[in-house]
């Protein structure tokens, strides 16, 4: 006998809570409330590009890229979920406030893109495969 497949609607209803899900993350990005990002993050570590990074190692990366940039603001453009999988297609810009990679602070607004897979848990991440376009960043703000 063949497993019972999901539904339409189940698997619009589990896109929906992993997108609200992610949503919660993102809120919590653009607040830079570092300890409710923390709860989103495995133990003792994340898999980002096949390296573990422990939570407070993605953490400290977050602040050091809001750090130039005060008013930082993560958006959802696309979204996908497949399985255990979200792929999403972000939206990220800022002004350019506080020294960043060695450039001292322009006064630039910079907006650029990120592509992001991310392996979800257990409600937890286990594993990010960011693309930011860092390039992107830098030739907006020298």
């Amino acid at each position: 006998m063949a497993a019972p497949q999901e539904t339409s609607s189940s698997l619009a209803q589990k896109k929906l809570k992993t997108r609200q899900f992610y949503q919660s993350y993102l809120d919590a990005c653009n607040d830079q409330d570092w300890d409710r990002m923390q709860q989103f993050y495995a133990l003792p570590h994340v898999l980002v590009d096949g390296e573990p990074r422990t939570p407070s190692q993605l953490i400290e990366r977050a602040k050091s890229m809001v750090a130039g940039f005060a008013d930082w603001r993560l958006e959802i453009w696309h979204f996908a979920v497949d399985g255990d999988l979200i792929y999403v297609h972000l939206k990220l810009g800022g002004t350019h406030t506080a020294a960043f990679h060695g450039v001292e602070p322009t006064g630039r607004r910079v907006d650029t893109t990120e592509f992001a897979l991310y392996r979800l848990v257990d409600g937890k991440f286990v594993e990010i495969w960011p693309m930011l376009n860092m390039e992107a960043v830098m030739s907006q703000i020298q």
